[in-house]
């Protein structure tokens, strides 16, 4: 129908007006189920919706909303959603507007705390959605339950399968006035792109990759982070049928990776991945692609970790890893009141943008205390201050840094992080803790002589004592003040049998203890001269009532060159790269629950030479 042909000269004015309006809704291809007024809008953004990766147009109408999400913290998420009531639907690319009628809820808020001036703040993510049970608003996903809604796009793009958008904008919020360290921010809505403030005209456009995955926006588990890394989040199938989850990381030194790969629910066994050009190979028994010390990482450097799935086009992730660093404090094995505060730090890793900080339980259930998150800002020495240390138990503490191209997603909602890390162990003791004894004792058998060895600090509390009487089996131990330690190496000791410990000081009374040993077990011949070129595998048979075995190598000097704690029978030494005399160390040991300080051990020590 021609308008113009419709309505009078005289209307030549109101015509313009309607023609120039049914353009512009021409061109933005939406119906008008626009929403009630509300008034003028404190703020607009505009953009285009386009399909991606030849994905057909959706089945229903497309409703945007936004996401408001907390800056980090364990507290279920997204904070707040906020749904617009306009629908597109029509020829793509489509242009949508998005207007904010008022300001975020206030528990889309996050402090922000700036040389002790607290500003509140918010940040949103554009999605575009299905309503597919039409109640007129985008519903989250609530811990163990599946989708409701549909998530078409985001204007961060498809992150979560590896597709970020080249520019990732959300729409900030800054309640009240920005302190002036905040650079570009002011008071209200305004646009973020990559650290700084953009044009608030600046077109923010949602590509519609319409990949299972981008409901992980939605899905209150993931964000979160109450979902285990190797869970199914929200019951999202996987884009493409595989999911990759792990670590590549470097630890003290040691290189390793931990992968998970399923096809949503069970594993995928059989597939052939590379690290750095290294096969790593699959363990039935835990259901992961691994390995430990047998791998190169690059440190610093790219890593690039290759999973090849028949049929498909491989999995390629790239990442890279900071240099390593020192922990310097606390010291290995430092005692720590139930209830203390422990202050950590570390020296700067050179590459790495931020640190992560976190201790854990050794005894499941694995309590955690607080994580800290630590930005660089070119500090020499860094460090961060931990809590919660409630339990009578040992902790692992780690320092770990990360690279800013540490993380590296992939079809499926995969993920594969590197970091380089510094980890110790520290021992948290009840404040009422008494007279109590922290050592080993060990049946030894080395060169063919077997003798019993007892090695133990004393300590009132966390105190540690260099005056006190310690027997073991009647016989005294004397103090050894290079060591710091009470010790005997004549001991009268028996595999599978319990020896009798007790210590008696700082006028309190006595404190006994039995220390139960493992029994003995026989290990398959060691050679007497090993390449350092070529790994080494050790066996040996079960020893009685042992919670694990022990293997190091350590050299004459007494420097540990290899260490692993193993649950089974045997275990892989990598080609250490160093040539002399060394000795190789097999033990069974007893962890004792009622006398956590006190192991029981069976010990087989080998001479061995490591040749060019």
């Amino acid at each position: 129908m021609n308008l113009r042909n419709t309505v009078s000269p005289r209307s030549s004015l109101r015509t313009a007006v309607i023609t120039a309006a049914m353009t512009l809704l021409a061109a933005c291809q939406q119906p008008a189920t626009g929403p009630k007024y509300e008034g003028e809008p404190l703020f607009t953004v505009k953009g285009e919706m386009a399909l991606t990766n030849g994905s057909g147009a959706p089945s229903g109408p497309i409703r945007l909303a936004v996401g408001w999400y907390p800056h980090d913290g364990a507290t279920s998420a997204p904070r707040a959603m906020v749904t617009q009531e306009v629908q597109y639907q029509g020829t793509f690319p489509l242009s949508y507007t998005f207007s904010f009628f008022g300001v975020p809820p206030a528990s889309a808020l996050t402090d922000y705390t700036t040389n002790g001036v607290t500003t509140r703040a918010s940040f949103g993510v554009l999605l575009a959605y299905e309503d597919l049970n039409g109640n007129g608003q985008l519903d989250t996903i609530p811990s163990g339950g599946s989708g409701v809604d549909r998530v078409l796009g985001t204007s961060l793009g498809d992150r979560f399968n590896g597709r970020d958008t080249p520019q990732q904008i959300y729409v900030a919020y800054v309640d009240g006035t920005p302190p002036a360290e905040w650079t570009g921010y002011s008071a209200g809505y305004q646009l973020w792109q990559d650290g700084s403030i953009v044009a608030a005209n600046t077109p923010v456009n949602i590509p519609l990759d319409q990949t299972n995955e981008l409901n992980y926006f939605v899905c209150e588990e993931f964000i979160s982070s109450s979902s285990y890394g190797y869970d199914l989040p929200c019951n999202i199938a996987p884009t493409g049928g595989v999911r990759v989850i792990g670590n590549v990381y470097r630890t003290n030194g040691v290189g390793g990776v931990s992968l998970k790969i399923t096809d949503g629910t069970a594993s995928i066994p059989g597939l052939s991945v590379e690290l750095n050009g290294v096969a790593v190979p699959y363990h039935a028994n835990e259901e992961i692609y691994g390995a430990y010390g047998t791998v190169p990482v690059n440190a610093p450097g790219r890593n690039v970790l290759r999973v090849n799935v028949p049929g498909q086009q491989a999995r390629v992730f790239e990442m890279d890893a900071p240099a390593d660093f020192a922990l310097t404090a606390p010291l290995e094995g430092k005692r720590l009141e139930v209830g203390s505060t422990l202050d950590v730090a570390w020296t700067r890793a050179a590459g790495a943008n931020f640190y992560q900080t976190g201790a854990y339980r050794v005894t499941p259930p694995n309590e955690t205390t607080s994580i800290e998150l630590v930005y660089d800002q070119g500090q020499l020495n860094l460090g961060a201050q931990l809590t919660g240390f409630t339990a009578d138990d040992y902790y692992q503490l780690e320092a770990v840094a990360f690279a800013p191209n540490y993380l590296a997603r992939g079809l499926g909602g995969s993920m594969v992080n590197v970091s380089t890390q510094r980890s110790t162990y520290i021992d948290v003791i009840p404040a009422n803790a008494g007279l109590r004894l922290e050592g080993t004792v060990t049946h030894i058998t080395y060169g063919g002589q077997t003798y019993g060895s007892a090695w133990m600090s004393a300590f009132d509390g966390i105190t540690e004592l260099t005056n006190a009487d310690v027997q073991i089996n009647g016989d005294a131990l004397v103090f050894e003040p290079t060591w710091n330690m009470f010790g005997i190496d004549s001991a009268q000791l028996t595999p599978g049998s319990a020896a009798a410990v007790s210590i008696t000081g700082n006028n309190k009374p006595t404190v006994s203890a039995a220390v139960v040993l493992p029994g003995d077990f026989t290990v398959d011949p060691v050679p007497a001269t090993q390449s350092s070129g070529t790994a080494l595998t050790v066996s040996w048979t079960a020893s009685a009532g042992a919670t694990s075995t022990r293997v190091w190598v350590s050299d004459m000097q007494g420097q540990t060159l290899f260490y692993e704690n193993v649950l089974g029978t045997s275990v892989t030494i990598p080609a250490l790269g160093v040539t002399g005399d060394v000795n190789l160390s097999v033990g069974a040991v007893i962890e004792n629950p009622a006398e956590r300080h006190l192991l029981g051990s069976v010990q087989k020590t080998f001479a061995l030479t490591l040749t060019p």
